[in-house]
């Protein structure tokens, strides 16, 4: 008896050792001998490349003017906005490269031009070569006249199709003026565009033959600019911009005559020619043609709107002959 209950205690035994053997196995992969790879290693996130050159492009930006400014003495500043990082050609009449500049990390580029300016008129643009190689061109184009013998120089930024708001960058004695209208313009509909000078956060209320256009505020480069919701019939009307203080007392006041001329649907847009503030046929002349003696020209091809040609009005629009 006593060896057959010895006998079962060893098969027990046995059988224990078989199951807690069984039992090891099932678990030994839950404990490895080598420590896995770190959580960061094996759950970081890859960006695949398109994405990152999506973002990349998302965020380019078209290369704009903010700032130009020549001195008597032709030496210019001439600055704006890119992509940050980007290459910045100014470009002169479309095809001449003036300079290239590079923006900084904010997208902000200053260029100085090494020499002076020449005497004359001229087109203004820029082209950006984005990080990522693609190339950008500005939406608005500066025009600039530079005079002889150390004049004040003009610098207007407009659209290059010519519509929507002409802004002033610098206006000859701009230093001197506390208040002026620099630019009109107005789509065939006849929608104003205008802009001028004023003291910074100065107050500037419009009107066209004494009917209020609306008002607007100077910024910090003291210029101003309003795009009036009221279409202007072809005429012949007086525009004034006044100065108002806080009590909405005048102190200070200027008046120009204004022309909005009839539409001219015969004549091609690139043969168009909008008179602006501080115009005269003697530079329409020099600007279109190279020579002011070539005014006449222009009087010939538009005798039926120019009564005296030492007298035209801001808003008049010119036919530009080819030759």
């Amino acid at each position: 008896m006593r060896s057959i209950v010895l006998i079962a205690i060893g098969l027990i035994a046995v059988i224990a050792a078989v199951v807690l053997a069984l039992f090891l196995d099932d678990e030994a992969p839950s404990t490895p001998t080598t420590p896995p790879a770190s959580v960061e290693q094996t759950q970081q996130p890859t960006t695949p490349a398109p994405v990152k050159q999506n973002d990349e492009k998302s965020q380019n930006v078209r290369p704009s003017f903010d700032v130009v400014r020549i001195n008597p003495e032709g030496d210019a500043v001439i600055a704006g906005r890119a992509t940050p990082k980007a290459s910045v050609e100014v470009i002169d009449g479309g095809e001449t490269v003036v300079g290239t500049t590079k923006a900084d990390e904010r997208g902000e580029w200053v260029f100085l031009p090494t020499s002076p300016l020449e005497p004359g008129e001229r087109e203004l643009s820029l082209r950006a070569t984005n990080p990522d190689q693609t190339i950008m061109t500005s939406q608005d184009v500066v025009v600039l006249v530079v005079p002889e013998n150390n004049g004040a120089a003009l610098a207007l930024s407009m659209s290059q199709d010519g519509t929507g708001a002409v802004r002033a960058l610098q206006t000859p004695g701009a230093q001197a003026i506390t208040l002026s209208i620099d630019a009109v313009n107005y789509d065939d509909k006849g929608n104003l565009s205008l802009s001028g000078t004023a003291p910074e956060e100065a107050t500037v209320l419009l009107y066209l033959d004494n009917e209020f256009l609306g008002g607007t505020t100077a910024d910090e480069r003291n210029s101003w600019s309003i795009s009036p919701q009221k279409i202007v019939k072809p005429g012949v009307y007086q525009l004034r911009a006044d100065q108002v203080d806080d009590n909405k007392k005048v102190i200070n006041r200027v008046t120009i005559p204004f022309s909005r001329a009839e539409n001219m649907d015969h004549v091609p847009a690139d043969r168009k020619f909008v008179v602006q503030p501080g115009n005269s046929l003697w530079r329409i002349a020099r600007r279109i043609y190279g020579s002011g003696f070539d005014y006449a020209v222009i009087y010939k091809a538009n005798e039926d709107q120019i009564s005296d040609p030492d007298l035209i009005y801001p808003g008049q629009v010119f036919e530009i002959p080819k030759e």
